[in-house]
């Protein structure tokens, strides 16, 4: 079996952490601002921003050391946020706070899941 395939869902579990953990920060934001005034709801969609990652479009990088590091802002961008400009509500945020924890956490598992079965297939089956 080629490299790429067994570890290919790895990688494509790691950028679904990485977007979750993104948007963890930002519901957390949008919590915290909750009564600032004039502050509006911000959100991305994470199943069109988990398309953009998987089709190698998005988020940047930094290349080499000696590179300018990122400007926050224009990455929080490639997120695509979300347009509609409405007031936080606090249940709705605790909700996507909780759901989005929870979607952490089986990414989290099922990255376990696979290197468990790696190991057991390294060590030809527990022999």
């Amino acid at each position: 079996m080629p490299i790429d395939k067994v570890f290919g869902s790895v990688n494509s579990m790691q950028q679904a952490l990485n977007l979750r953990y993104e948007r963890q920060g930002l519901i957390q934001s949008n919590i915290a601002n909750m009564e600032t005034p004039g502050y509006t709801m911000q959100d991305f969609s994470f199943e069109k921003a988990m398309q953009t990652a998987r089709q190698g479009q998005g988020l940047l990088s930094r290349t080499h050391p000696q590179h300018i590091d990122l400007d926050p802002v224009a990455v929080s961008e490639s997120l695509q946020f979300s347009k509609e400009k409405r007031p936080v509500d606090l249940d709705e945020e605790m909700v996507k706070l909780a759901e989005n924890q929870m979607m952490y956490e089986i990414v989290t598992r099922m990255i376990g899941n696979k290197v468990d079965g790696l190991k057991y297939a390294i060590d030809e089956g527990g022999k």
